[in-house]
Order: structure tokens, then sequence, then C-alpha cells
């Protein structure tokens, strides 16, 4: 009869807690020296500090990636909870424009269609001066930057101190909110204007 051959058992590294294979000299995982045999190896898995350590080694993976993926869903709960980021509007907000004789200022952004910016304006100083206001759609601005005809999106605000702004646009584009000191250079008139608007949008939400 022959004498039966003993199974060859699979280890586990009392370093690093992985699977060691039959008969391999060190652990494929962390490279840890390992004795050769079966029977070292099975005396070394068996001893309670090797035991141990494994153990302890494999709650230790088990909390890493329950942490890590804790962290991912706890960014992608949060992300959805506080919807996405918003920006300040660059037309919304409050400003006191220094205006030269002859020369203007401005405020510019995107403007969805059918959405609208509210405000009001102010001449501060000197008290009772005149400003100009006028607001152009993007090429048009360009014309008047490069002191061409150009054509106004409403009315121009003419020589008034101060006035309500309501302005709706009836297509997306950047729009360009200029005022202008109408006083002549040699005046030495230089105007400092209140201005306050707010960009309003069209979309109901809901």
């Amino acid at each position: 009869m022959a004498t039966p051959v003993p199974e060859a058992r699979w280890g586990s590294c009392s370093f690093c807690g992985d699977a060691v294979p039959p008969d391999a000299k060190i652990c494929p995982t962390c490279g840890k020296p390992w004795g050769g045999s079966t029977a070292e190896r099975a005396a070394e898995t068996r001893s309670r500090p090797a035991h141990q350590r494994a153990v302890l080694l494999r709650w230790l993976r088990v909390l890493v990636v329950v942490a890590i993926v804790g962290g991912i869903g706890w960014a992608i709960i949060s992300a959805e909870i506080s919807g996405p980021t918003t920006y300040a509007d660059p037309l919304t907000g409050t400003w006191t424009l220094t205006l030269q004789p002859g020369g203007w200022g401005l405020l510019a952004g995107n403007i969805t269609g059918e959405d609208y910016v509210t405000g009001n304006f102010s001449v501060e100083t000197p008290v009772a001066a005149d400003v100009i206001v006028m607001i152009f759609n993007a090429t048009e601005f360009a014309a008047f930057y490069s002191h061409q005809a150009a054509q106004t999106a409403v009315p121009p605000y003419s020589n008034v101190t101060a006035a309500r702004i309501v302005f709706s646009a009836s297509y997306t584009d950047e729009y360009y909110f200029v005022f202008q000191n109408p006083y002549p250079a040699g005046s030495n008139l230089t105007e400092k204007v209140y201005v306050s608007t707010t960009y309003e949008t069209n979309v109901v939400l809901g």
C-alpha cells in the first residue's frame, strides 16, 4: 500500500497576514522570509502571536477600505445635498464709479435670454449733476469702444441724476451697462455715481 503524500497547505504570513502558497520561500505580498517546508509553515501559522497579528492586519485593512468607501460616499451625498457650486453674478452688487469729464465706466456680464437686471443709480457728487446710461450687447459695445456708431439695446437714460434700472434681455449675450459723464473735459467736473443692480432669472423652479 502506497504511503499517502501529505497535503500541501497554504499558510498565512505572520507579518502581513496574506496567504502564502505551499513551499514558498518568501511571502509573495510583503517579501518576508518564510519557512520552506509544510511543517514549518503549519507551525508558524498556528503560533498565537502570528495569528493575532494576521487578524489585526485583516481588520486594519477592512477599516481602511470602509473609511475610503465612506469618504467617497459622503462626498457624493454632500454634493447632491448642496447642489452645484454657485458663483456671484457680475451684474449683482453695488459699486461707486468715478467718471472723469467726458469719460465713462461700466458694468458687464452675461445675461440669459428673458432674464433681467433690476436696480438703480444716482450721481453722488456733484449733487444734481447729470449722467448718461447706455446698455449695449457685445457687438454694439465693440463699436462704441472703437468710437463708431453703436445701437443701444434699449433707449439710453439721457442726462438724468438718478433713475431705476429695469432691463430684460431678449436673447442671450454679454451686455455692457455704460455710465458716461456728459460734461466736456474742460469742465473739470468729475462724477461719482452709485450703482446697485441685481440679476434676476426668469426660470420658475419646481
